[in-house]
């Protein structure tokens, strides 16, 4: 619609009006809902460009671990495929590729990625454990998704000021990260699959703390603040973009993805990072 000052100059004065540009198109929207222990997301969605929102209303971390199905192979086939590999402590199924998805946030707050999706058949998980150590997936957290042909025209995907590059077992910033919202590209440079999901640190609280806490030297809560999400677990050559407000403070950059020779999380091989937001 044109501006009416644009018209009324046109009609008194015979200015010409110019056409408002028109606008580029953004990335489909997916708002995936977490509660303790399921995932509400649609069913199909069209491939291209996405966001993926997730809303943790659970009373616990959620995260949205996308996994891609080959081969014709559904949630189905999946089940049994990781009941066989957790058995036998065997690596997963080759039909099996990680794409990244929206990483842990705060009960209560949202966190998004933003990907393409090729079509097929894809399912949501959620990897993280309750406080006795069962999985979530193990307690039904788990949505199967196919991405349907979309004929509709390509989108570009937004450019990103900084990215993070994830190696093996490093952290690699392209700019330090200053405070407001940002929107970060994340790449997964390494030799095998990788996450970053990002933690707050309370005041006077710092790595060290965290990874006593997770060898069990440290006793009490937590030793973290409020989770802002990230990039949940991606192959090689794989990349996504999350969008996360930061305040001035201390954080923790960390991959808990489990390691391909001895399975422990990349965290116990150095992959954690403290960095300070200005």
């Amino acid at each position: 619609m044109l501006d009416r000052r644009c018209l009324v100059a046109g009609l008194v004065l015979g200015v010409a009006c110019a056409k408002p540009a028109p606008q580029a198109a953004g990335p489909n929207v997916v708002t995936i809902t977490a509660t303790d222990y399921a995932f509400s997301v649609p069913d199909t969605i069209p491939a291209g460009l996405t966001t993926l929102r997730l809303v943790n209303q659970g009373k616990e971390l959620h995260h949205g671990s996308l996994i891609r199905l080959k081969d014709g192979k559904t949630i189905a086939d999946f089940q049994s495929g990781l009941q066989e590999a957790m058995q036998s402590h065997a690596p997963p199924p080759p039909w099996i590729s990680f794409v990244g998805g929206p990483n842990a946030v705060t009960p209560g707050d949202t966190g998004t990625a933003t990907q393409t999706f090729e079509p097929g058949n894809y399912v949501f998980v959620c990897w993280i454990p309750t406080a006795d150590g069962t999985p979530h997936i193990m307690k039904g957290m788990m949505h199967a998704m196919v991405v349907k042909p979309n004929q509709g025209p390509a989108v570009a995907e937004p450019t990103a000021a900084l990215s993070i590059k994830l190696t093996d077992y490093d952290f690699v910033l392209s700019a330090p990260l200053t405070a407001g919202i940002r929107t970060v590209r994340v790449e997964n440079g390494g030799a095998q699959p990788h996450e970053v999901v990002i933690t707050a640190l309370p005041p006077g609280k710092t790595l060290q703390n965290f990874i006593a806490w997770e060898r069990g030297g440290e006793k009490g809560p937590l030793p973290t603040g409020k989770w802002l999400g990230g990039v949940v677990g991606m192959d090689p050559g794989g990349h996504a973009q999350f969008t996360a407000t930061f305040a001035p403070g201390n954080y923790l950059l960390l991959c808990f993805w489990p390691d391909a020779k001895d399975g422990k999380p990349h965290i116990v091989h150095g992959m954690a990072k403290q960095i300070t937001v200005s």
